[in-house]
């Protein structure tokens, strides 16, 4: 391992120096990703052996092969020899508290003089140093390091950031990613199945109907035209079923979730429009084939006959559907009112096609009774009972009374404040457990109009003006099936912990009532700030003392640590204060926290090796890109994967 980062040291020392050459105190302080005046100015003088002001590539060379070898006293005189900053060989307790200050500046914490004070007294008090003392030498160095764990795994993670190699997983007792097990094929198994058999009714109801019309004498066109017209039937009819959440929603906590892709609504009806399309330019264009070579009018077909009029009017809904569909993300406002065209859309395709009402009755009414539910929902009226704005942009709305008397932890509802925007739903997963006696959200600042209720919030403070709300839902979602699985593992990025905290609320209470399943509860909290971990830092301390630590593993990883140096030195201070308190001075939960996002491959494998012969769900909540990540992961060591999705 090691040779492979000598193999390095070069190319590092060329991305640094640049094309003089040469390393000055400005480049080192980028190279060390830190803005720690003090840690730079110490390691520059170190390595530094001439004392010319620069850095050449013997000196860095030198540097870069002591600080990688795997040896705790090399690794240790180089901290020594920068935390003593009046070179006598010993660190002081005033040596350490700048070393200390700066570190925590450099990582953006913010931690009270006490809690400073605190942790360098943890650390000599760990090193069984008294006040008496000169300080700590190379042998209560090497005695502390041994007593707190993690050092050679920071220290590496700091080598490898300033060599430029990617940080080497470690070796989990899994031999090999359980691509072959039954659990892997179980997160597709229904998907695969439903897809093979909708494929095959299209194809069925494809080749029929040129058959059926081969038999009639019609040419190839019109068999082609007629295949594609009995599909899009038959799709346009089905297109309707997945959008009946409320309806098929009841049908997640029945024995028939274990056979409906339920958890992927929104997918199979992007996926059947895209066959609406596909199947549309079939009909069309073969149309226009059979046309041209009956030599008839083109312009006068499409303007003079129903079936021409109304064909046009179904191509250009349909177009207007499928492209703002596609940038949604751009404008959701504009989505969603020309995606009301789906009206006019399906009037017109009864008009043109003679049998099409056959296939749309069946579907046509189980979407009419989901909105019709859906409409007389929203007309309940309820005020607001709380409105607070909470740390980094979070505004809590609480109702106290309100009708959701039987929903499930992981529920989503849409809300709709008439104070901060008249025709604006938003969805948002419920944060309190079913068994509360209070419905909370937690709404985090994320464009005009969560920034419009955040300021609503803050105006509250100052005055005693009632909001009101309509509420629509709750609708059910993937972590509301929590309460199936043997092993849980969820995994929030920043507010993506609502649905999770509704989880262990509920959890909790039936533990205290004696009606929990006794369930493995693994709990992994990504934020990029500190004060992030305050929405629900009450509750995750309940539920260590409550469930204790052999069923509540908790995990909080703080991703806008950097890891430099600083890092090292301040985990190595943290783990000290741990060991005295058994709590974390960051955040004050029962977990240490982690700088940066996880291994999954780590945390993964470790979990399948455990759980070998039990049902491990993963459940995601949180940015896109993560849950990739995870599922990925999650997928390749055969665990269950299901993210959270409001839609």
């Amino acid at each position: 391992m090691w040779l492979s980062i000598f193999r390095r040291t070069p190319k590092a020392f060329d991305r640094i120096a640049g094309k003089d050459q040469l390393i000055c105190r400005s480049k080192l302080k980028k190279a060390l990703n830190t803005s720690n005046q003090l840690l730079v100015n110490r390691i520059f003088e170190l390595i530094d052996l001439d004392k010319s002001g620069y850095i050449d590539r013997y000196e860095f060379d030198t540097f870069a092969n002591t600080i990688s070898y795997n040896d705790k006293r090399h690794r240790l005189r180089f901290i020594i020899a920068i935390c003593d900053l009046n070179g006598d060989g010993y660190v002081n307790k005033d040596e350490l508290g700048q070393i200390l200050d700066a570190c925590i500046r450099d990582q953006s914490l913010n931690l009270t003089g006490e809690q400073k004070k605190a942790i360098k007294d943890c650390v000599f008090s760990l090193a069984g140093l008294s006040d008496d003392d000169k300080g700590l030498n190379l042998k209560e160095f090497k005695k502390f390091i041994e007593l707190v764990p993690g050092f050679d795994f920071q220290f590496d993670q700091f080598v490898n950031e300033l060599l430029g190699r990617k940080n080497i997983r470690q070796r989990s007792s899994s031999k090999s990613p359980v691509f072959f097990k039954l659990n892997f094929f179980r997160n597709y198994l229904k998907d695969v199945l439903w897809f093979s058999f909708y494929a095959a009714i299209n194809v069925f109801l494809f080749f029929n109907a040129m058959s059926h019309y081969e038999l009639q004498g019609a040419t190839l066109p019109v068999q082609l035209a007629r295949g594609g017209g009995a599909c899009l039937n038959f799709n346009c009819a089905l297109i309707l079923l997945p959008m009946c959440k409320v309806l098929l929603g009841r049908l997640r906590h029945s024995a028939l979730s274990f056979v409906l892709p339920l958890d992927n609504l929104t997918e199979i009806h992007k996926g059947i429009a895209f066959n609406i399309i596909g199947f549309s330019f079939i009909h069309i264009a073969a149309h226009f084939t059979n046309y041209t070579l009956n030599q008839q009018n083109i312009a006068l077909v499409l303007c003079a006959s129903a079936i021409g009029i109304t064909g046009v009017g179904i191509t250009s809904s349909l177009l207007l559907i499928s492209v703002t569909g596609y940038l949604r993300s751009k404008n959701y406002e504009r989505f969603l009112s020309v995606h009301k065209l789906y009206v006019l859309f399906f009037i017109l395709t009864l008009l043109h096609g003679p049998v099409f009402w056959l296939w749309l009755l069946p579907t046509g009414l189980l979407f009419l009774v989901d909105i019709g539910i859906r409409i007389w929902r929203k007309r309940r009226t309820l005020k607001v009972s709380k409105l607070e704005s909470l740390p980094d942009g979070v505004t809590l709305v609480r109702f106290c009374e309100h009708p959701f008397k039987n929903f499930y932890p992981g529920d989503y509802l849409k809300i709709r404040i008439p104070s901060v925007a008249k025709d604006e739903w938003h969805p948002f997963t419920i944060s309190a457990a079913p068994e509360s006696f209070v419905l909370d959200l937690h709404i985090r600042y994320n464009g005009d109009w969560t920034g419009a209720l955040h300021n609503l919030s803050n105006r509250m403070r100052y005055s005693h003006e009632s909001v009101y709300a309509q509420l629509d839902g709750p609708y059910s979602a993937p972590t509301s099936s929590v309460y199936r699985s043997d092993v849980v593992v969820l995994i929030a990025g920043g507010i993506g912990v609502t649905p999770f905290a509704s989880t262990l609320q509920s959890l909790l209470l039936n533990e205290k009532n004696n009606t929990s399943v006794n369930q493995q509860v693994y709990f992994h909290w990504l934020n990029r700030s500190q004060n992030s971990y305050s929405w629900f830092i009450d509750l995750l301390n309940q539920a260590s003392k409550q469930l204790g630590s052999d069923r509540f593993h908790l995990h909080i990883h703080l991703t806008s640590l950097t890891r430099s140096f600083s890092n090292i030195v301040m985990q190595m201070a943290f783990d000290a204060f741990w060991s005295a308190f058994r709590f974390d001075p960051i955040t004050g939960l029962p977990a240490q926290t982690s700088a940066g996002r996880p291994n999954w491959d780590l945390v993964f494998s470790e979990l399948a090796a455990k759980y070998p012969n039990k049902k491990v769900d993963v459940y995601f909540c949180g940015p896109k890109r993560l849950g990739k990540s995870v599922r990925k992961t999650a997928l390749k060591y055969g665990l269950y994967f299901r993210e959270e999705k409001f839609e």
